[in-house]
C-alpha cells in the first residue's frame, strides 16, 4: 500500500488564474475574446493574399507605353524585313510564296496603338506598302 501525504505534485503547479476567477464564464469570455480576432486576422490575411494576386494580374495586364512602342517597332521591322526578302526573291527570279505568306501573317496580327504619332505614321506607311505588294502578287497569280 501507498501512503498519501498532504501535498501532491499537482497542487504545486500554478493554475495561472486569480483566486477570484473560479467560474467557467470568465474562461469562456477570455477564450471568445481571443478566438474572434484570430479568425478575423486569418480571414483578412486570406483576402489580402487573393487581393495581391488580383493586383498582380491587373498589373501584368496593363502594358507600359514603352513596351507598346517596342512591340510596334518590332512589328514594323518584321514587315520591312519581309518587304526586303520579297524584293530579293523577285530580283533573283524565285517565287516569293513563303515571303508573301509571312507578310500576310504579319499584317494580320493585331496592331498595338502607341502614343507616338510619328511612329504611327511610319507603321501606317509600312502596312500600306505591304498591302500594295500583296495586291500586286495576287493580281500576278490570278492572270
Amino acid at each position: 500500500m501507498i501512503k498519501v501525504t498532504g501535498s501532491s505534485p499537482s497542487s504545486r503547479v500554478s493554475s495561472g488564474r486569480k483566486a477570484g476567477n473560479v467560474d467557467g464564464a470568465a474562461f469562456s469570455n477570455a477564450l471568445g475574446a481571443t478566438a474572434a480576432p484570430v479568425n478575423t486576422a486569418s480571414t483578412v490575411a486570406g483576402m489580402s493574399g487573393v487581393g495581391s494576386v488580383d493586383a498582380l494580374m491587373a498589373l501584368q495586364a496593363v502594358e507600359d507605353p514603352v513596351e507598346k512602342r517596342r512591340k510596334a517597332e518590332r512589328r514594323g521591322r518584321q514587315m520591312l524585313d519581309g518587304l526586303d526578302r520579297l524584293k530579293v526573291d523577285l530580283l533573283e527570279g524565285r517565287a516569293p510564296v513563303s515571303t508573301l505568306e509571312k507578310l500576310k501573317q504579319s499584317l494580320s496580327t493585331e496592331r498595338e496603338e502607341t502614343d507616338d504619332p510619328r511612329l504611327e505614321s511610319v507603321i501606317d506607311q509600312i502596312e500600306l506598302r505591304v498591302e500594295v505588294e500583296l495586291a500586286k502578287a495576287s493580281r500576278l497569280t490570278n492572270r
